[in-house]
């Protein structure tokens, strides 16, 4: 049964938002009406009272990289989570997925992952020969997988943006859909958005480590 209109959407069955949730290539209508519809009410309650987020577009590539991990094993999961509808389902899963990040975000005193201080200070060191630069920050960038060094270079150092990296950090995204073009451009963005900020954050945990 093909679903040609919006209205349609809200007559699939919790089985059918499995199933065709991780067809390939993806249906791109149904993602959006599953993610900016059918999930919004749970995700506007995480992102407003759990992590003080503006809104619920800021969480949504978080979202999607937590539904889609390990070849969506969050909704294959499902059928094994007895009678429970999957909004309930995936309402409950998320928001502990959600509280976890929260409660990393608050052990290591971070109010704020995009450390504008940290920010300023990359660029600084970039600019000012980062061969020769023998600081905390230069050596905990340097410790960091390439992943988040390329993602901090990259958005940070060169200015670039999100959509101009895409080719080049996409294989590092764990998503069913290896070209980013297939994809929504607000998702693509979304989701390398929430690798500067894991990046970031990793690199905050690395100056914490050396003086630890």
């Amino acid at each position: 049964m093909q679903y040609t209109n919006y209205n349609n959407y809200a007559k699939i069955t919790d089985e059918e938002w499995v199933e065709k949730l991780m067809y390939i290539p993806p249906i791109q209508p149904l993602h959006y009406y599953f993610f900016k519809v059918k999930c919004s009410e749970f995700l506007k309650y995480i992102a407003e009272n759990i992590l003080n987020a503006d809104c619920v577009e800021s969480i949504l590539g978080e979202f999607y990289e937590f539904l889609s991990h390990n070849d969506w094993y969050v909704l294959r999961s499902y059928k094994k989570k007895g009678n429970a509808t999957l909004s309930t389902y995936l309402s409950k899963c998320s928001l502990y997925y959600f509280l976890r990040i929260k409660k990393k975000n608050d052990k290591s005193n971070v109010c704020s992952i995009e450390n504008r201080e940290i920010i300023e200070q990359l660029n600084y060191l970039a600019t000012n020969n980062e061969e020769k630069a023998n600081t905390r920050l230069w050596q905990a960038f340097a410790k960091l997988n390439v992943r988040d060094r390329i993602i901090l270079r990259r958005l940070i150092i060169e200015g670039r943006t999100t959509i101009e990296i895409a080719e080049e950090v996409w294989p590092y995204v764990k998503s069913n859909e290896k070209d980013w073009r297939k994809l929504p451009i607000k998702r693509v963005q979304d989701t390398i958005a929430m690798m500067k900020r894991r990046a970031l954050f990793s690199l905050i945990e690395e100056m914490r480590m050396q003086y630890s």
